[in-house]
């Protein structure tokens, strides 16, 4: 892990689109600001066609976007992040991916590299959606990111021709720093073993497991209210909705792992839930 008081998490489909990994990049940067109380900065890293920003469109006026930071190229700085990144709250910022033809930008070789040095003095948790698959853009952000969160979905016969069809994203899904999580899952009562059999049959040590939700799918891509449709349940002392307590536990369990202190709260039961999770939706072999 590097020497530096931030954490970078990259949010990662090795696969195609429509595995949920702008979902998940959102929930996880809301819900882990709201559990540790650090400042926070999300970052859309797809192509155009990623508009994870969108999620949040009704609850914040997004103006910037990374086009202005491209534009001071290896000069960059802390202070410029901050001043382009979109405030959420006090602690959570969010900044989009480029709108303008990559040919107007342009940057020098190592302007990524200098983005995440830059970003990680100006926040204590980075979280960045990726673009799918592999490239070099990809592989700066995934090299350097202190846990990776490669996005699958369920299907199995698409998941062994992934896998199949490169070494490298075998590599970058089965490191020690990476939490593979299958999302959409559809039987929350039978995840773990849904879960170990993923992982037997593609040679995981874990996984996590996020079930499909339509009350949080809604407030996101229909009402683009993620942000306070998220605050609002993670404010309660517990929440029937499966995916907003998936998310406070697997931001529970990377909060542990990148050694990230939770916030200090007057409710004793739920501070000893987040952390020692109960892990409900956690699969995990010997391999």
């Amino acid at each position: 892990m590097r020497d530096k008081k931030g954490r970078l998490i990259a949010v990662w489909v090795p696969g195609n689109h429509g595995a949920g990994g702008s979902t998940i990049a959102n929930c996880i940067g809301i819900t882990l600001q709201h559990i540790t109380n650090r400042r926070t900065l999300i970052v859309n890293m797809g192509s155009p066609r990623n508009f994870m920003e969108q999620y949040l469109k009704n609850d914040v006026d997004i103006r910037f976007s990374m086009d202005y930071l491209r534009s001071f190229n290896m000069d960059l700085s802390a202070e410029h992040i901050k001043t382009y990144a979109t405030s959420i709250n006090d602690l959570l910022c969010i900044l989009p991916n480029c709108r303008i033809t990559s040919g107007i930008t342009k940057v020098g070789e190592g302007f990524y590299q200098r983005f995440i040095e830059k970003a990680l003095e100006a926040y204590e948790i980075v979280i960045v959606d990726l673009e799918t698959g592999i490239n070099k853009e990809n592989q700066v952000f995934l090299n350097s990111a202190d846990m990776v969160l490669p996005v699958m979905n369920e299907n199995e016969l698409m998941l062994k021709e992934i896998f199949e069809s490169s070494e490298t994203i075998q590599e970058y899904v089965k490191s020690d720093k990476a939490i593979p999580i299958f999302n959409g899952l559809h039987i929350t009562s039978g995840e773990v073993k849904t879960l170990k059999r993923y992982n037997d049959r593609l040679g995981l040590k874990a996984s996590y497991g996020i079930s499909y939700d339509v009350k949080t799918n809604k407030a996101a891509c229909s009402e683009g209210k993620m942000y306070s449709f998220l605050k609002k349940e993670l404010n309660k002392r517990n929440s029937y909705i499966p995916m907003v307590e998936q998310m406070r536990e697997l931001s529970g369990i990377i909060a542990e792992k990148l050694l990230i202190p939770l916030e200090e709260i007057q409710d004793n039961n739920r501070l000893v839930d987040m952390l020692f999770p109960r892990r409900k939706h956690w699969g995990e072999i010997d391999v």
